[in-house]
């Protein structure tokens, strides 16, 4: 009985606490203009990875509910794109507001285009952020599109 309790907490440790903690985080824009080792140590070793073009090597990662892309060269990533997927507004609203929160604190400003969605934006990083609803399986998903800017 120990040993089942045992495998149960091991279980546990290493399979959903990590699941849960990337299903959170969507805020793939603060890695804009970071090298790629940023990125594998806050998500781990990508599920897939193209590195055929060196001015283009792409990351991908997956969760049940979270899928995320970075594009990056020699200098850093240059583009970001998360999708998170959610079975309540209140949800998908929570982490919207969790999203835009950690943002201003990281020097991004935030115009909101309309309820759905808002521009985040700072001195050489554009991001759109976004909440949609599936009318067929009645989630919704929330996403970030994020790129480098001249600006």
């Amino acid at each position: 009985m120990k040993t089942i309790k045992m495998l149960f907490v091991l279980f546990f440790l290493i399979f959903i606490i990590p699941d849960l903690l990337t299903a959170q985080n969507i805020s793939v824009h603060f890695f804009i203009g970071e090298p790629k080792s940023d990125v594998i140590k806050e998500y781990g070793n990508p599920a897939h990875q193209d590195n055929s073009d060196p001015n283009m090597m792409c990351m991908f990662y997956q969760t049940k509910t979270n899928r995320m892309i970075f594009v990056s060269n020699k200098e850093g990533v240059f583009q970001s794109e998360a999708t998170a997927n959610y079975d309540s507004e209140i949800k998908a609203r929570s982490v919207i507001d969790d999203c835009i929160a950690g943002s201003v604190n990281n020097g991004f400003a935030i115009d909101t285009i309309s309820v759905n969605d808002f521009q985040l934006y700072k001195s050489g990083v554009k991001a759109i952020l976004q909440v949609s609803e599936n009318k067929i399986t009645k989630n919704y998903d929330v996403s970030v599109k994020a790129n480098k800017s001249e600006d």
